[in-house]
């Protein structure tokens, strides 16, 4: 009897025990052919006819699905059974919930041995999480949220990444699986990176280079990510705060990209000869052109080179400022007006002189010295005004520092006077007496 007749008499036993037991028969026979492939899918379309008890075809596909871990071990005949097996499996899924998702997940493990990260996700992607057919753990939920956002991040897909990680999100909470939790916080902080949150990601791979439970090697390269996201963001206060914890962080002396680290802190003028070793470093979506054909590499460094010139310069003109950051006239205007206006740099910007001009070596309201803030508040509490926190134009700025000063001048006056009258009263009173 062939193999299609034999099935057809499987299909067709009345008695489910006799009916289990010749599926069992033909499957050990079929995996002693030569022709496995051809019988295994015969086999497959058998067992999902619908005169088959649905008890008795789920047993079975769970038994099929359990040969892919020792039985059946060739690649391109693992894919090409589970596709067939899924397809066949599809327009009954509702009765073969439970059964689908393990096809996907061991057709996704097939695609991940093969570096196909993207048809791994988009299979996973098709598992049922949200059936009212079957019990699903919020453990396995998350467990398959995290494996799609982590094969979606390889291939770069940080938008699709982030609708599954807030997903995930909403599960985190209550799990109690360290490595999951891991995986969370890293995949935030590279989809953090991916959307250009430079600040946010650097903060994120910063807190991993301390997690004891990650090798070695792995916190390391979140502390080189950390570095490349300081550097990497715009130019301002939280940069600069942000530069200062990773240079404060001994571990960071010995990477190679230190060098850039210090000058970015020490706010140097960095020169674009000094930045290729640490530019080959960088991932793809940090090299990516911009609208105005510059990377994000370039807007980071002309920003940072516009900042540290502001702490030299007093005023500069369009075309000196363009020659120091190796950039035309007009964008050099371009990102000092956008800086300006953001708060980052305090500023202004004459277009008939063709000048900058910075105040206070162009930090912003939130750089300036621990000193210049309190005189600054001294003077408005003695003015009965109360101090904010906002930007004032340059002009009006210079009017604050003079009366600062002149204030200053007259306590400290006020102080040597209050001095020669405890040591010397007597002649402080004669000299009253004569000025009456």
């Amino acid at each position: 009897m062939d193999l299609n007749a034999r099935l057809q008499s499987c299909i067709h036993h009345s008695q489910q025990k006799e009916k289990l037991d010749a599926f069992h028969s033909v499957l050990q026979d079929i995996l002693l052919s030569q022709n496995q492939v051809q019988h295994l899918q015969d086999y497959i379309e058998a067992v999902l006819n619908e005169q088959v008890g649905l008890v008795i075809a789920r047993q079975l596909l769970s038994e099929f699905i359990g040969l892919f871990t020792d039985k059946i071990t060739d690649h391109a005949t693992q894919k090409q059974l589970l596709l067939f097996a899924i397809d066949c499996a599809q327009p009954r899924a509702v009765s073969f919930e439970e059964s689908l998702s393990q096809l996907r997940e061991k057709l996704a493990s097939v695609y991940e041995e093969e570096d196909d990260c993207l048809s791994a996700a988009k299979t996973l992607q098709g598992i049922q999480l949200d059936s009212g057919h079957r019990a699903i753990s919020d453990d396995y939920k998350l467990q398959v949220y995290i494996r799609i956002v982590k094969l979606l991040l390889e291939e770069d897909e940080a938008v699709q990444a982030e609708s599954y990680l807030n997903r995930a999100a909403l599960l985190i909470p209550n799990s109690n699986d360290p490595l999951l939790n891991l995986t969370f916080k890293l995949s935030q902080a590279r989809i953090l990176d991916a959307k250009r949150k430079f600040l946010e990601a650097c903060t994120k791979y910063h807190e991993l280079s301390y997690v004891s439970q990650v090798e070695e090697d792995e916190r390391i390269l979140c502390l080189i990510a950390a570095v490349q996201c300081a550097v990497l963001a715009g130019a301002g206060p939280q940069r600069s705060r942000s530069l200062a914890t990773l240079y404060k962080d001994e571990r960071t002396h010995h990477l190679p990209s230190f060098s850039i680290l210090e000058k970015t802190y020490l706010e140097r003028v960095i020169r674009p000869s000094e930045v290729s070793e640490f530019a080959a470093s960088l991932q793809p979506h940090h090299l990516a052109r911009l609208s105005d054909n510059t990377t994000v590499f370039d807007r980071a460094m002309i920003e940072h080179n516009l900042l540290s010139a502001s702490k030299i310069y007093n005023n500069i003109t369009f075309d000196e400022l363009a020659a120091l950051l190796n950039v035309s006239a007009e964008q050099a205007e371009q990102v000092a007006s956008r800086m300006i206006s953001e708060d980052r740099m305090i500023g202004s910007i004459d277009q008939v002189e063709q000048l900058i001009s910075f105040e206070s070596g162009g930090a912003a309201r939130e750089e300036q010295t621990a000193d210049y803030n309190a005189i600054s508040a001294a003077a408005a509490a003695a003015n009965g005004a109360v101090q904010n926190n906002v930007r004032v134009e340059q002009s009006m700025l210079e009017i604050m520092k003079w009366d600062t000063s002149i204030q200053a001048l007259c306590q400290n006056i006020d102080g040597v006077i209050s001095n020669i009258q405890s040591k010397y009263p007597d002649y402080v009173l004669s000299n009253l007496r004569n000025m009456a």
